[in-house]
C-alpha cells in the first residue's frame, strides 16, 4: 500500500495522441524524495543533456509534491520540470495554488508530456477519465479567460486549470504557466508547454490520499498549525509578514514594502533608492492598496494569506501573488498604482513577474542611452508607463523589437551587440 503518494503517473505522448497510465517505483520516492527529486531523476534517466528545448524529446514534468493533497498545513506545491530555453538547462518552477491537491485527488502524482502536438489541445483530467481535446478556439487566449472558458465548457467549475497565456504560446522565454492566484514562472516553462501545443492542463479529483498513521499525522499537523499561527511565540519573526505579502492593515503595517523599495534595485537592476520611502509614500500607497485590494487570499490549505484578490477601475478582477506588485512598479520607478494595473495584464498574458519587468526596464535604458534607437523603436511612447505597457504588448506578440527582449537580457544583449 501507497501512503500519501498514488503510485500512478500520467504519460502523454503529444505527438502520438497516446495517454498510459504508469504504476510507479516506490523506491523512486525512497531515494530521491518529493516531486522535485523525482522529476530530476526522470530527467536524468530520459532526457540528454544536450537536448534542445524546443525539441519533442524535452519532456514537460508537472508532480505534485509528496505531501500535497494530505493535511499537513501548507502542502499544496506543484513542480514543473524541463530543460530551459534561457539556460539549456535543467529547470524547474514551482507553483502554489489548488492544483497539485487536485492532480493526488484525481488519483495522479505526476503528469510527463513529451512530444508536441500538431494543433493546440489541452488535456482534461476527471479521475480516471484522461482526455486530449481540442483547443483551437482558446488560442490568443488570456489565462484567467482560458481557465474560465474551459470550466464552462466541462461544465466542471470545481476544475483546477494550469495555462499559459499569448506568451507561451509564442515561445517567450520567460513565459509562465498561470493557475488561479499562483504560477510557475521561471526558467521559461511556459514557453516549452508552448512549443508542446498544450495551452492548459485540466483537473479535477474526487479520490482519497491514505496516510500512515492518520491520527499521529494530524497530531504534527495541528502542532504545524499552531506554531505558524502564534505570532507571540513565533522565533522568525519576519516569516509571517513576508509572506502577508500585499501589507495588508490586518496582517501587518506597509514597513514592509519599506524594507524591499530601500534594498532592492530600482530600474535594470541598477539604482537603490535609500531616500525613497517616507511618510507620506506610505500614506499614499496604503491609500491605494486599500481600494485595490477586495481581500487576501491563501494557497490550499494554508493559513498564511500571502495573495490578494484585486479590483482595479481599470481592469478585469484578478489574482495577485506575492510581491509581483512591486516588481514593475521599481522597475518603472514609478507607483503602486501603476503596479497592480500593469501586473494584472502580463498575468493575463503569462509571463514572469520578475524577469519582464527587468527586460523592459533593461530595454528603455539601452534607448536613453542611444544603443537602441527610434528605428528600433517605432512609435516608441515619451511616458515612461506607457513605454512598459507598449514593451509588454510587443514581446508577447513577439513583434519587432519585442522578438529579440523576449528571449531575455543575455540572449537580446548578444542579439543587439
Amino acid at each position: 500500500m501507497r501512503y500519501a503518494e498514488t503510485g500512478v503517473n500520467l504519460e502523454i505522448d503529444l505527438s502520438r495522441g497516446s495517454i498510459e497510465k504508469e504504476g510507479t517505483d516506490s523506491r523512486l520516492t525512497e531515494l530521491h524524495l518529493g516531486g522535485l527529486g523525482t522529476n530530476a531523476k526522470i530527467l536524468w534517466d530520459r532526457v540528454p543533456p544536450e537536448v534542445d528545448p524546443f525539441s519533442p524529446d524535452n519532456l514537460l514534468i508537472f508532480s505534485a509534491g509528496l505531501l500535497a493533497g494530505t493535511p499537513a498545513p501548507g502542502a499544496n506545491r506543484t513542480i514543473v520540470s524541463t530543460f530551459s530555453p534561457q539556460t539549456l538547462l535543467m529547470a524547474y518552477s514551482i507553483m502554489g495554488g489548488f492544483w497539485a491537491p487536485e492532480l493526488k485527488f484525481a488519483g495522479y502524482d505526476k503528469i510527463i508530456i513529451r512530444g508536441k502536438s500538431p494543433k493546440l489541445v489541452y488535456l482534461w483530467i476527471h479521475n480516471d477519465k484522461v482526455e486530449i481535446r481540442d483547443a483551437s478556439h482558446l488560442k490568443g487566449k488570456g489565462c484567467l479567460e482560458t481557465e474560465e472558458l474551459i470550466k464552462q465548457e466541462l461544465k466542471e467549475p470545481k476544475a483546477q486549470v494550469a495555462t499559459i497565456g499569448l506568451a507561451g504560446e509564442n515561445r517567450v522565454y520567460f513565459a509562465s504557466i498561470e493557475q488561479g492566484r499562483s504560477s510557475a514562472s521561471r526558467g521559461g516553462i511556459g514557453a516549452v508547454m508552448g512549443d508542446k501545443g498544450l495551452k492548459a492542463i485540466a483537473v479535477r479529483g474526487t479520490k482519497d490520499i491514505l496516510v500512515a498513521r492518520p491520527a499521529e499525522f494530524m497530531e504534527l499537523c495541528n502542532g504545524v498549525l499552531k506554531y505558524i499561527q502564534n505570532r507571540a511565540d513565533n522565533p522568525i519573526k519576519g516569516v509571517p509578514p513576508i509572506l502577508a505579502g500585499l501589507g495588508s492593515p490586518q496582517e501587518m503595517t506597509l514597513h514592509d514594502e519599506e524594507w524591499h523599495t530601500a534594498s532592492f534595485a530600482w530600474g535594470n537592476a541598477r539604482h537603490r533608492r535609500k531616500d525613497f520611502w517616507n511618510k507620506e509614500i506610505e500614506g499614499q500607497w496604503k491609500e491605494i492598496q486599500d481600494k485595490a485590494v477586495e481581500r487576501l487570499i491563501s494557497c490550499y490549505n494554508c493559513p498564511m494569506k500571502c495573495g490578494g484578490i484585486i479590483t482595479h477601475p481599470k481592469l478585469q478582477r484578478y489574482m495577485m501573488k506575492c510581491y509581483s506588485k512591486l516588481t514593475y512598479t521599481m522597475a518603472a520607478m514609478s507607483d503602486l498604482d501603476f503596479g497592480f494595473r500593469i501586473a494584472g495584464l502580463a498575468q493575463e498574458y503569462g509571463v514572469d513577474g520578475y524577469t519582464t519587468p527587468q527586460v523592459m526596464a533593461f530595454a528603455i535604458e539601452l534607448y536613453e542611452a542611444g544603443i537602441l534607437t527610434d528605428q528600433d523603436l517605432p512609435g516608441f511612447p515619451s511616458d515612461n508607463e506607457e513605454r512598459f505597457f507598449w514593451l509588454l504588448e510587443k514581446i508577447v506578440r513577439r513583434e519587432g523589437i519585442g522578438d529579440v527582449l523576449a528571449n531575455g537580457v543575455y540572449w537580446a544583449a548578444q542579439k543587439i551587440g
